[in-house]
């Protein structure tokens, strides 16, 4: 009905202007005395009525950040909850969350219903709709795209909304919990804090030694398909925080920087328009970083955009030890 009315509005703008000019061209023709008074008057007398009460609906509606009529509780709001869906079948859920008042993690079961499209992110968010809103989930884009929803699923780390429900259910059970590879928040969501922290140390960002080239460049840095190549596949990084989860070395030695962080510091390093050079091998050169890492190869299998952590760090190693042999 709203959209009617601002309809109106518009086809009444559009069409009743012309229309009334013709009727004062047509009486002027016709030797009308009213031509240049009364009808200029009448539309001017419209486009205030109009205009003041498209203001005022506007104005007066409840989404409008200034309206002065409230919502409360939904009473005002037409819109009712969607129906649950039973449809499928049924999975039992135990979620193990993680409760930042006691500092316990508590396992609660609950029931969800599953077909060939269901994820563990949709059924949570299920869980949460329906039977306990007090869960306690990050998600944003739904799509693999953000990597805010990882969570181990059945022991693995993954990203619930890419995770298939029926596929991991087995005989009709899931367990999911928080990532252990990052400190627990609540429920299933960790603290990023130490983790992006970890991936500002390695200048995540090309270096060049004119600093001003950057906001003034007079032309574009070209590259080679090789050259592109070269750094490509390590790019693909979304910080989903899933490889230091599937770590064993960073889940023993919280003093690691972990393979996100390292990944990124090859991917920089083999950038052919970066000029930070060799400078990014000499700051991660020490047990706690490049050679920290003891190669299991968890990270690149846990990783959900086929980012190889594992194969950048030993790239760096080997390009640490062609420096060292250069040197003597």
């Amino acid at each position: 009905m709203r959209a009617s009315r601002y309809t109106i509005f518009v086809y009444a703008g559009i069409i009743g202007v012309p229309v009334v000019m013709l009727v004062m061209v047509a009486g002027f023709a016709l030797g009308s005395p009213y031509a240049f008074t009364l009808i200029p008057m009448l539309l001017a007398l419209a486009l205030i009525v109009f205009g003041v009460s498209g203001i005022a609906d506007i104005y007066l509606h409840p989404t409008y950040p200034g309206s002065m009529k409230r919502i409360s509780n939904g009473a005002e709001t037409e819109n009712k909850a969607r129906p649950r869906d039973r449809s499928g079948v049924p999975v039992a859920i135990s979620i193990k969350r993680f409760n930042n008042e006691t500092k316990q993690f508590d396992i609660t079961t609950y029931e969800a219903y599953a077909n060939d499209r269901t994820t563990v992110l949709g059924a949570m968010l299920d869980i949460k709709d329906y039977q306990d809103n007090t869960l306690s989930i990050r998600c944003n884009c739904r799509m693999g795209i953000c990597g805010s929803c990882g969570m181990v699923v059945n022991g693995k780390p993954v990203l619930a909304c890419e995770t298939n429900l029926m596929k991991v259910s087995g005989g009709g059970a899931v367990e999911i919990s928080p990532m252990l590879g990052h400190p627990a928040l609540k429920d299933v969501v960790a603290d990023f804090e130490d983790f992006f922290n970890r991936h500002k140390s390695v200048s995540p960002t090309l270096y060049r030694d004119d600093q001003k080239e950057k906001y003034a460049a007079r032309k574009e840095y070209a590259q080679s398909k090789e050259d592109l190549d070269r750094y490509l596949p390590y790019s693909y990084c979304i910080m989903c925080g899933l490889c230091l989860d599937a770590c064993p070395v960073v889940n023993s030695n919280p003093n690691f920087i972990g393979p996100q962080a390292l990944s990124q510091v090859y991917r920089y390093y083999s950038d052919s328009r970066d000029q930070k050079g060799k400078r990014r091998l000499f700051d991660v050169d020490s047990v706690e970083d490049a050679w920290g890492c003891e190669f299991s190869g968890s990270c690149s299998t846990a990783c959900p955009k086929g980012v190889d952590p594992a194969g950048a760090i030993q790239l760096l190693k080997g390009d640490l030890m062609k420096n060292i042999l250069e040197k003597e």
